[in-house]
């Protein structure tokens, strides 16, 4: 193959995320092996992950076929299924793992109907590694194919690459190249994963989805020299004393002192008070930790605080709380974390109605577009929220009829998540900045995005956030 079908190939896969070759499932036929077992729930996974594969599910699809070849035993569709098992990884970009596998594969079954097919694979994925167009930006992707996490990792990864595509579609002369590695919900192989894309010398990679994943991939990504972006995890361990490590979700005690910079800097309290209910998991005691924290370090009074039990003292507040003592304050921080946050918002509301004091809340985003609008609005509640979805925004629609055309489903928040994080970083890159990528993202202003703010402010995790507030019966964006 010459280098300009080998470039023009480049262009398809990477571009459209499709291949001449690898445009279907061609093998979906079995292979004709006598005394070779049909098994029916095999055939029937092998199946559904050949539907996922026409449908460009590409991760879920990949996580099938693994399946389908290592939880049964040998059976009529074993062959087949590891054939589009490496066509996935093919599609995806991983090259390194398509002509491992197939190589594999050449051992394994040597009498396969799928040689040639197989074989030629093997042939492009090799080119693919050697060939790339000229001034090609590759962007490493890591996120899990493991069974319990594939899903949501298909959802991200269609945002990333529908971002790629964007730029690709644009006609520029430095092509985005998608380049994937599977982190199989393991942090030792999210590190390996990484260290793996280092070498393919990418310029950014994003990706995992849980922290535990990231912290590994982050001190991997440390130890290279290469910027790791982590769209959700918000465990502060992922960037703690590093350069290369960034946060786009911000942490639980960031989310608690942005509130209080917001209400002591933007709304000129001083006079405040604290509610929060006790968990086992932490979070609110995290959130009014670091707001009390901030607060006090701003000048604030902080009057009052009171850790509840359980979300059955929502509808009791006057056992521990008086109506003279909302009177020498000026609002109530309230993070709200239950699991159903609308009936203890609701049973809280009732409480405050009942002590008969006007008094504002400040919350989380448990606040954001509740159905008692007018009772939030009685106490101007105020919130931060970092996922907002601007109906003013001609781009919206149109992610979001692409994002359908992709995936036959629409975006959920992993999809903006992957997309936004992805086109703020493609910005930095493709506008080619004498400075490292890392002090561009700290010193890059805010970035508005399609659900998301992104701007680190010389930080390595996210501190843009959007603040809404009930007002008038009316829940407004009021910065």
């Amino acid at each position: 193959m010459s280098f300009t079908s080998v470039r023009h190939l480049f262009g398809i896969v990477l571009v459209m995320g499709l291949a001449a070759f690898v445009a279907t499932s061609e093998s979906s036929g079995q292979e004709i092996t006598i005394g070779v077992p049909t098994i029916p729930a095999a055939d029937s996974l092998f199946h559904f992950g050949l539907e996922r594969f026409d449908e460009g599910h590409l991760l879920e699809a990949r996580s099938i076929f693994r399946q389908v070849v290592e939880d049964f035993t040998l059976h009529v569709n074993t062959t087949a299924a590891s054939l589009m098992m490496s066509k996935a990884a093919f599609r995806l970009g991983d090259y390194q793992a398509a002509t491992r596998e197939l190589e594999a594969f050449l051992r394994s079954y040597p009498t396969s109907n799928f040689l040639s097919e197989a074989r030629i694979t093997i042939g492009l994925a090799e080119e693919m590694l050697d060939v790339d167009a000229p001034d090609t930006i590759r962007v490493g992707i890591v996120l899990s194919l493991d069974g319990e996490e594939v899903a949501e990792s298909q959802v991200l990864f269609n945002g990333i690459r529908l971002a790629a595509e964007d730029y690709n579609l644009a006609g520029r002369s430095d092509p985005i190249k998608m380049i994937f590695r599977d982190t199989g919900s393991s942090p030792a192989q999210a590190a390996a994963a990484v260290r793996e894309l280092a070498d393919e010398n990418v310029a950014f990679i994003i990706g995992t989805i849980y922290s535990d994943q990231a912290i590994a991939a982050a001190e991997a990504a440390e130890r290279a020299r290469v910027v790791f972006v982590a769209p959700l995890a918000t465990d502060e361990q992922v960037t703690a004393g590093k350069l290369y490590a960034f946060q786009a979700n911000a942490t639980i005690d960031l989310r608690g002192r942005l509130m209080a910079r917001f209400a002591i800097n933007g709304l000129r309290l001083n006079d405040l008070g604290v509610i929060a209910r006790h968990e086992n998991s932490g979070v609110s005691e995290r959130l009014t930790d670091a707001f009390i924290e901030e607060a006090s370090e701003l000048g604030a009074n902080i009057g009052f605080v009171s850790i509840l039990p359980d979300d059955n003292a929502w509808i009791n507040l006057s056992n521990v709380l008086s109506a003279d003592t909302l009177r020498h304050i000026d609002a109530l921080y309230i993070p709200m974390t239950a699991s159903e946050p609308e009936t203890a918002i609701g049973a809280l509301l009732s409480s405050l109605d009942r002590l008969g004091v006007p008094v504002r809340i400040l919350g989380n985003s448990a606040w954001h577009e509740l159905p008692m609008v007018s009772a939030a609005s009685r106490y101007t509640t105020t919130y931060s929220n970092d996922f907002f979805l601007s109906d003013k925004d001609p781009n919206l629609v149109i992610f979001q009829s692409r994002y359908r055309e992709l995936s036959g489903e629409s975006p959920n928040r992993l999809a903006y998540a992957g997309y936004d994080v992805t086109k703020f970083l493609l910005q930095l890159v493709v506008r080619g900045d004498d400075q490292p990528l890392y002090e561009s993202i700290w010193f890059e202003p805010e970035y508005r995005g399609l659900a998301s703010r992104i701007g680190f402010q010389g930080l390595n995790i996210n501190g843009a956030m959007f603040f809404h507030r009930y007002r008038e019966g009316e829940l407004r964006l009021i910065r």
